[in-house]
Formats: C-alpha cells, structure tokens, sequence
C-alpha cells in the first residue's frame, strides 16, 4: 500500500515537473499533519518522518507506519496536504520561470476569450493577454500561435498571474534583438522608442562601433530584417532613425523626410520650436499628428511645429 501510494505521488509530481525531492518534502510533512491528528499530537511536539524510497517504509518517530493505519479522516487531510504542496510548488515553478522572462518575447497558442481579454496557452501555464495591451485592429482566433512581450508576473492565490503585451514598445525592442545579431551582441544600442500600436514606431539606435551603420544593419539586406519585424506586427511602420545626444539633431532626423530650417530650444520646459518649408509642414506633422507627436514622444520634448506662412500647432508628448 505505501509503494503504491508513492509512486502514484511520483508519476503526478513528474506531470506536473516537480523535483523528487520537493515530492518528498511534501509527502513528509502531509504524513506528518496526519499523524498528528490520528494521534491528537499538539503543534509544538516535535515530528520526525522518513521514507525508504526503494521499499516505501515509513518511519514517524521511529515507529514503521502503515498508511492503512491511518483512519480515513487522517488519511483523507495526509493527501489533500501532499496534493496541496505539490500544487503550490508547481506554482512557485511557474512564477520563478516567467518572472525570468520579463522583458522578452514568448509565444503561445489562443486559447480562450474572455470579453476582449485574451488568454494564450504556454504549454504549462496560461498568460493573460488584456486589452489594453493588444494592439488595436489586431484579431485573434483560437488556436492561432502569438508572440508577444512579457510585462509582468504577478503571485496571486491561485496560479502565477503573467502579463502580456503586443502593445508595449519594449516588444518592438526585443524583436529586433530577434531579427538583429548585432542589438543581441550589444553592437548596436535601441536608446528610445516612441509607438503607436498598430500605426508607427520611432525607434533610435545607436552603433558602438564605427565600422558598423546602426539603421541599415536593422534594415537588413534589400529591408529584410525590418520586414520581418513589421510582418509580425501586422504591417505597422518602422521609422529607424540614428540617435544623436544633441537634441536639434535628433529632432531633425526623427522629423524626417520633412526638410527643417530651424531648431529653437528651450531646455528650462523642455521644449523645441521647428520651422520647416510651407510646402513641408504637413509632411513634417504628419496625418493626423502621428509624425510630430511620435517624435516628441522619441525626444521628450514638446514640438510645436511652425512654417514661415503659418503660426504652428503645438502637440507635445503626452499628447
């Protein structure tokens, strides 16, 4: 009867990728709060449980025990113990693995819906896609392998709760880690990254070696590598523009193809006034705003964008 009882232990630990001696663990100590009550042992007396894991004999201070001695109360709260540190370990197993992944990509498979919340199967565990982290237009059908950025993962009093997000610009980062060898090998430095999900990104690298030109190493050969970053972003834009330190300069390129013919900067509000071409203004702005909001997003600084004949429309980066 113990054999049998312990490896049925050890086959439901195996499932669930529990070590065999966390399993141990677990079926002392749920042996152990039996005992106790079999034997109205109070707390503060000390219990000692060892197991044969070849025969399964069962010592409890230094008394051969047989699980069939156990009344059925006893024996019911002994399993419901082990079952209860099995499962929680498994759950400490979840959080520790995931929690290790913040800040990367996983993939999953759509699983289930709840509202316009969507749930993704990672195998061992499920993940919580909410809303606000989807990009917007985007669809999903069940089944359908996602990729998607880890933001959080929270303990809960169930099963780890894990975050993710399509929608979060530290996505578009860590796809181009993906997709570009030298941002993996640390050649090339993402330094910031404005997005609108869905519509356009703005993302300013940086190279740390001369030799190596850090927007057409993330182009990629006739635009390959960022191809696929847009591919997998369901066709949304990638603006890559060379980081500078001067702010004019970055300004300047993140604007770009709008021609600028002057930068005014005002360091105390951290604000900049760009005169650009009459015939350039809507270029340098943008549809809808995205051009120049994005870039004020990019540098930090508001924007108010003004031509020689117009007297200029402020967007700032909270806009």
């Amino acid at each position: 009867m113990n054999i049998d009882f312990i490896e049925a232990l050890e086959e439901m630990a195996k499932e669930k990728g529990i070590a065999r001696d966390d399993l141990y663990e677990a079926i002392k100590h749920g042996l152990g709060v039996a005992y106790r009550m079999e034997h109205n042992i109070d707390e503060a007396e000390k219990i000692t449980v060892e197991i044969d894991r070849n025969s399964g004999d069962i010592l409890i201070n230094k008394e051969q025990i047989e699980l069939t001695s156990f009344g059925r109360v006893a024996t019911k709260k002994a399993e419901e113990t082990i079952r209860h540190a099995i499962i929680n370990k498994k759950r400490e197993i979840i959080y520790d693995l995931y929690s290790h992944k913040i800040g990367t990509i996983i993939g999953g498979l759509v699983h289930r819906f709840e509202r316009r919340d969507v749930w993704i199967n990672l195998g061992e565990t499920e993940a919580l896609l909410p809303e606000e982290e989807r990009v917007p237009g985007e669809r999903y059908r069940p089944g359908e392998r996602l990729r998607a950025y880890v933001v959080s993962v929270q303990r809960t009093q169930g099963d780890p709760l894990i975050i993710l997000s399509r929608s979060h610009p530290g996505f578009v980062h860590q796809l181009l880690r993906l997709e570009v060898p030298e941002v993996e090998d640390g050649t090339l430095v993402v330094r910031r990254i404005a997005r609108e999900a869905g519509r356009r990104s703005k993302v300013a690298v940086e190279s740390l070696d001369n030799n190596v030109d850090a927007v057409g190493s993330c182009v990629g050969a006739g635009g390959a590598r960022v191809r696929m970053i847009t591919r997998e972003l369901n066709g949304e834009k990638i603006d890559l523009i060379h980081w500078s330190e001067d702010i004019k300069e970055l300004i300047k390129r993140s604007l770009a193809p709008a021609a600028v013919i002057s930068i005014t900067i005002d360091e105390t509000t951290r604000s900049a006034k760009v005169i650009v071409p009459d015939d350039e203004l809507s270029l340098a702005i943008g549809k809808g705003g995205q051009n120049v909001r994005l870039t004020a997003k990019l540098t930090q600084y508001n924007i108010d964008v003004t031509s020689p004949k117009e007297t200029g429309i402020l967007l700032d980066s909270a806009a």
